[in-house]
């Protein structure tokens, strides 16, 4: 088929617009100067669909990169942003999804260049400054700072096989890092050979790519020549040149290498012959030309202009003309990629498996219903007849026990019921979190009791959370159905998908954003969070372990009788209802309790056993003392902290406080509501 060239698609405002292909092809992301990122469809037939439209962006979307699975974004900010695609949404429906995932970077200076290495595992990002910054996307935490520029960072790329990373700076200088060490080093300099720029100008800046087979990296010269750089020798073996007359602002290559594409300022898309060192196409804009990416499985072309406009270049390579396709077709490399699936290629493969909550991934469909139900038919209906007039015709009858099979009510420490159209949310040492009921939405207010600590925080709650768990680095929030949360004025549908969503008050990635889907029919019933991670304990016995990134480390199962969690530094702790606990047919219970106590990892259980109340009281509160001992707070009022927990065998619970009778001492009847326990004080709310 001929070549051809859609219309201009004007997906942003003017200015600076970058563009990049999903790995499969099926989509085309780009970002501009009116701070969105926008997804398209790449095929004919729905490319004239509406786009996606990610606006987490507070500020010009300068660089864009995209993975099997993810899409990251950067700002001149400096704020870097993850999105998590979904393919299986794709193949069934046909309809992408495109979701937040967190904040990868926050630096102060403007995000430049972005590259995802194979393994997806991490990513490498050039800002305004003289180190490349390398981030892992397992848990957002700082890898490395590779250091050795003299002047600003503008362009970062991977190796295929993420051994390397080429870097060039706004000197000229063009670095390659040996990435397979626990600690890169930095292993050819080569000066002057990329254009010299000034920082801050998007529109005045190159950039480096490595060839998909892993031979060459091809980088923009100030003679506008793209010279190729030899993987070993670090040495230019090759140059293609002629055809630009202006700054080349970008290149990108065909997924087989045959091919190279190339835009610059003099408005020019010029496609190249590698082997031949010539120039095949070319094509002339009015206006100066961004950037360019070509499709990774396909013979398209995407490219973007200074207008905020996209362009479609479909059928670039003519194969009418006797030239080679510029990708393998999939009946000529099926041989190659079985004869080529080694161990090896575990190392670049999506993390799954274990933790894949994804479709199909654990056989079946969960049934969670039973889990879900917190009303008992049964003993709703044994005291159905009630002598409410003295008429004496319902006969009084002793309880008779049995054993409780209804799942146990989880409370989070620190809420409250809504009352007046406000509640807290959470309440502890830190400072509090209150939900105030909108039309539409609900407002979350965090406020702090030591304000030198952090500002206080306002936004807006579309999901509606009903969960929360304050720390001093951030704030971990769930929604969850009305029967879980024992809050029947939640407006969330009980069949929804339930989300965790954690908010840093940090402003480095190692506390960054970040948010995660639970499977369907598997809500929160109590989250807890702490400087070393979050937990979350769900209607299917679950208990899930995530890093303070956000990636699940651990998973166990655990008896539906969960009653809270909270945790403190690297400890957690769980308490149960035991299976001593008993209800009667008149509705009363008589409740007994046990503890878990372990690491926030999962791997080490430090203590376990009884966790007694005085007869006939619950458990309505659980912490941690400011010395890091584990406490509880029952209905009668009775203060109990968890004595010498690091020797298990020897852990006991010591009673110290009786809030009841010291009430009775003074004279009053006051409530307590426990907030925190240091070395001293309780420290209540009445």
């Amino acid at each position: 088929m001929a070549p051809s060239i859609t219309d201009p698609r004007y997906a942003h405002a003017e200015g600076f617009t970058t563009v990049a292909f999903g790995r499969g092809g099926d989509f085309i992301c780009t970002g501009g100067s009116d701070s969105l990122v926008r997804v398209f469809y790449s095929s004919k037939a729905e490319r004239d669909q509406e786009a996606i439209t990610l606006e987490q962006h507070s500020d010009n979307v300068l660089t864009l990169s995209v993975s099997r699975s993810k899409i990251i974004s950067g700002d001149e900010e400096g704020t870097v942003f993850c999105f998590d695609v979904s393919t299986s949404a794709l193949a069934e429906s046909g309809k992408l999804s495109v979701e937040p995932s967190g904040t990868v970077l926050r630096s102060v200076l403007p995000a430049r260049d972005i590259s995802i290495s194979s393994s997806e595992r991490q990513a490498a990002i050039a800002t305004d400054d003289e180190n490349v910054t390398v981030v892992s996307l397992l848990d957002m935490g700082l890898l490395h700072t590779l250091t050795g520029h003299r002047g600003s960072v503008n362009s970062v790329s991977y190796s295929p096989d993420s051994a390397y990373l080429a870097s060039t700076g706004c000197n000229g200088t063009v670095r390659v890092w040996d990435m397979r060490e626990d600690e890169p080093s930095c292993i050819s300099v080569m000066h002057k050979m990329a254009y010299v720029c000034e920082p801050g100008n998007s529109m005045d800046q190159s950039k480096a790519r490595w060839s998909p087979d892993g031979r060459f990296v091809a980088v923009p010269c100030s003679d506008h020549t793209i010279k190729l750089v030899e993987r070993g020798t670090w040495q230019a073996s090759a140059a293609l040149g002629g055809r630009h007359t202006k700054k080349i602002s970008h290149v990108t290559w065909s997924p087989n290498s045959r091919y190279m594409a190339s835009v610059g300022l003099d408005g020019q898309v010029v496609v190249w012959d590698v082997a031949a060192r010539t120039a095949i196409l070319s094509h002339a804009t009015a206006g100066a030309l961004c950037q360019i990416d070509w499709n990774p499985c396909g013979n398209m072309l995407a490219f973007t202009d200074g207008a905020g406009a996209m362009y479609i270049w479909d059928d670039v390579i003519p194969s009418d003309q006797g030239h080679a396709p510029p990708y393998e077709r999939q009946s000529d490399v099926v041989h190659e990629t079985v004869a080529s699936h080694d161990d090896n290629d575990m190392d670049s493969a999506p993390i799954g498996g274990l933790f894949d909550d994804g479709d199909g991934a654990d056989g079946g469909e969960m049934d969670s219903d039973g889990a879900d139900d917190d009303i008992d038919d049964g003993e709703a209906l044994d005291d159905f007849v009630v002598d409410d007039d003295g008429g004496g015709y319902a006969e009084r009858q002793a309880p008779r026990w049995m054993a409780s099979d209804a799942p146990a009510h989880a409370f989070q420490p620190g809420s409250t019921p809504w009352v007046s159209g406000r509640r807290y949310l959470a309440f502890n040492m830190v400072g509090s979190v209150v939900a105030v009921a909108q039309d539409s939405y609900n407002s979350i207010d965090i406020t702090f009791h030591d304000k030198s600590l952090h500002r206080d925080v306002h936004f807006s709650d579309s999901f509606r959370f009903a969960l929360a768990a304050l720390t001093e680095s951030g704030c971990l929030f769930a929604t969850t159905t009305k029967a879980l949360a024992n809050d029947h004025a939640l407006r969330s549908a009980d069949d929804a998908e339930s989300v965790l969503s954690f908010r840093a008050f940090a402003s480095w990635s190692a506390s960054a954003d970040w948010m995660f889907k639970l499977p369907l029919k598997e809500h929160p019933r109590c989250i807890a969070a702490s400087s070393h991670g979050a937990a979350a304990v769900t209607s299917l016995g679950m208990l899930r372990l995530f890093t303070c990134g956000g990636v699940q480390r651990h998973i166990e199962s655990l008896p539906g009788r969960v009653v809270t969690c909270v945790a403190r530094g690297d400890l957690l702790l769980v308490v149960l209802e035991a299976l001593g606990s008993v209800k009667s047919n008149m509705g009363a219970r008589r409740l007994e309790y046990e503890y878990v106590l372990m690491t926030m990892d999962g791997q080490t259980r430090v203590a376990r056993g009884c966790c007694p109340v005085g007869p006939g009281a619950e458990i309505v509160w659980a912490g941690f003392s400011e010395e890091g001992h584990p406490a509880t707070c029952d209905s009668k009022g009775m203060l109990r902290v968890l004595h010498r927990y690091w020797a298990a065998s020897d852990a006991c619970w010591v009673p110290v406080l009786d809030t009841r009778r010291l009430a009775f001492e003074r004279g009053n009847h006051e409530t307590f509501w426990p907030v925190a326990l240091s070395a001293s004080q309780f420290i209540v709310a009445t």
